[in-house]
Parts: structure tokens; C-alpha cells; sequence
């Protein structure tokens, strides 16, 4: 499995239209990826403008394809004008255990 943590952070005056966009690449993502096990966007409690996605795939491929796909390369440049700086992206190749 394929764990992304993406790190985004909207700019303040556009706070609201920001979360529209990250609702609808969610949206987008789970309708037309079908190796995406996860995809949910998470505010910080700190920094009110401060997001982070938690992805989950199935393998590579299933992420590599998702980032070429139409609906994340609309998704990614309508959220452009809301960004206020890059975002981080953490990649891991992750096995789940139990406790």
C-alpha cells in the first residue's frame, strides 16, 4: 500500500473557496480512482489555514495514474489561486499491521 501525506495551506481571504476545491478533488478522486483507498482532507487545529490530505492506494500505479488523471490536474490548478505557498508532499510505502 501507498500512503501520501499531503501538506497544503490555503491563503486566508480565500479560506472558503480553498475547502470547495479540496471537497471537490476528494469528490473527483473517489468517483474515478479506483485503486484509492483513502482520500481525506484534515484541518490543522493551529493554523485554521493549514490542510492535510491523507491518501491511501492500492500500489504505485494507482497513485501515478490519480496524479496524471484530468479530474487531479483540473483539481490541483483551480486550488492554485487559493495556495499560499507549495504544498509538502510525504510519500511511504506502508504494510497495515493491527495492535
Amino acid at each position: 500500500m501507498i500512503t501520501v501525506h499531503a501538506y497544503v495551506h490555503a491563503l486566508p481571504a480565500h479560506r472558503d473557496a480553498y475547502i470547495e476545491g479540496l471537497r471537490a478533488l476528494q469528490a473527483a478522486t473517489r468517483a474515478n480512482d479506483p485503486g484509492c483507498l483513502r482520500y481525506e482532507f484534515w484541518a490543522s487545529i493551529d493554523d485554521p489555514n493549514a490542510f492535510v490530505c491523507v491518501e491511501e492506494w492500492t500500489d504505485m500505479d494507482a497513485l501515478t495514474a490519480h496524479l496524471d488523471a484530468p479530474h487531479h490536474i483540473a483539481g490541483s490548478a483551480a486550488l492554485d489561486a487559493y495556495r499560499s505557498r507549495p504544498g509538502e508532499i510525504q510519500i511511504f510505502q506502508s504494510t497495515p499491521i493491527g495492535l
